[in-house]
């Protein structure tokens, strides 16, 4: 089913010198198996709303639908256990929440958390730790004698190993090289290759053109805009104040020096790499 929001407003320190409208009025609808990302300004609502998915927060007003779930302002926390099994949050710098003695058990704690049994558990967090590279070798090792890029792939080996249908995912680049940042969004296609809904959260443009098939802007608290990214950068991004993608600025100025490229291939480097030398030659 998709994710639904209708009519939701949310309202930290509400009926406080403090209180602060952070979403207001959303109604949008989050299809199944896409990958969506969510931009926009630094408070513009983003974090916020990611968080009523897997109901880390409730609306204010309004309600979210979640996998046959009705989220409201009074529901019962008791219901959305089994929610946060099939809605995965990995945050900014997930590293930061890695606990446990060794990276097996660090993994192994979500599935146990939800009722599986001890084997059943390890045998999840070894298929998870796998697909997010990282063999046998590690299991025995502290988490904490890893380094940056390894211990946010044990984190994110740990929402894995729950099988979430829904991965949300907070800036997950933040802080890596580019040859990193590359690893770590080519896992997230191939999780969403397998038929898991991805949520993307991130200031990054270009990850934006080159993975996603929807983008939502967040403006104010409010969905300026929900489209695809090839729309979102052929027309009106300037209004958002969204920074150009570098395949977009590449492309003014290849149009700027006479060569005629379409952006159907924005999403595949090899191919718009292909346009243009088929282009050129054909110039000569």
């Amino acid at each position: 089913m998709p994710i639904t929001f209708e009519g939701v407003k949310h309202t930290y320190s509400k009926r406080t010198p403090f209180q602060f409208e952070a979403l207001n009025g959303i109604n949008l609808t989050i299809p199944d198996h896409v990958f969506a990302a969510i931009v926009g300004h630094t408070g513009s609502g983003k974090t916020t709303l990611i968080q009523h998915i897997n109901a880390l927060l409730l609306p204010t007003e309004g309600r979210v639908l979640v996998k046959d779930l009705v989220l409201e302002s009074d529901s019962q926390l008791k219901k959305v256990k089994l929610l946060r099994k099939e809605v995965g949050l990995v945050f900014q710098f997930p590293e930061y929440q890695l606990f446990e003695d060794t990276v097996e058990n660090d993994v192994a704690f979500g599935p146990k958390n939800f009722g599986a049994s001890a084997e059943e558990a390890k045998l999840a967090a070894h298929q998870a730790l796998t697909l997010v590279g990282l063999n046998e070798t590690y299991y025995t090792r502290s988490p904490f004698e890893l380094s940056g890029g390894e211990r946010r792939r044990v984190a994110i080996a740990g929402i894995i190993a729950m099988k979430p249908s829904i991965l949300i995912l907070d800036e997950p680049t933040a802080g890596l090289d580019p040859r990193g940042s590359i690893k770590m969004m080519e896992l997230f296609k191939a999780i969403h290759a397998q038929g898991t809904t991805i949520i993307l959260v991130t200031h990054d443009m270009n990850l934006v053109v080159q993975y996603c098939d929807q983008v939502i802007v967040m403006q104010e608290g409010k969905v300026a805009i929900q489209t695809t990214p090839q729309k979102l950068f052929e027309q009106g991004y300037e209004s958002f104040g969204l920074e150009i993608p570098l395949m977009y600025q590449f492309h003014q100025k290849m149009q700027s020096k006479g060569f005629r490229i379409s952006l159907k291939n924005s999403q595949n480097l090899s191919a718009f790499a292909s346009e243009i030398i088929a282009i050129k030659s054909h110039k000569k």
